[in-house]
């Protein structure tokens, strides 16, 4: 709705962590992070003129690549109502792959 209006966000829960990455060359015991992802799930209180005030349900996630220079690093994003944060924690597994696998520019 154009008019929305989001009255407050909550965190609910402890949020879920996934990083990926590679051994150092110059030393096998260092691990380089290049990739990143959390799952947040959370309420929001959003208001509109139509239907009032409602509270909404669900996970936000965010993944990140490429946080090695001098790749173009990419984030990306998603709000998933309805859903609980198991859910989200297992995608997170086939996100933080996915968006190598899209076209486009990358997002900051």
């Amino acid at each position: 709705m154009a008019d929305a209006v989001v009255e407050w966000v909550k965190i609910l829960e402890t949020p879920r962590f996934l990083t990926a990455g590679r051994l150092r060359s110059d030393d096998e015991q260092i691990m380089l992070v290049t990739r990143a992802a959390l799952a947040a799930p959370f309420a929001l209180s959003v208001r509109t003129t139509q239907y009032g005030r409602n509270t909404l349900l669900g996970v936000f996630s965010w993944a990140a690549v490429n946080l090695l220079p001098p790749q173009t690093r990419k984030d990306r994003h998603w709000f998933d109502l309805g859903v609980g944060l198991d859910w989200a924690d297992e995608r997170l597994r086939e996100r933080i792959y996915e968006i190598d696998a899209e076209g486009g520019t990358a997002e900051r």
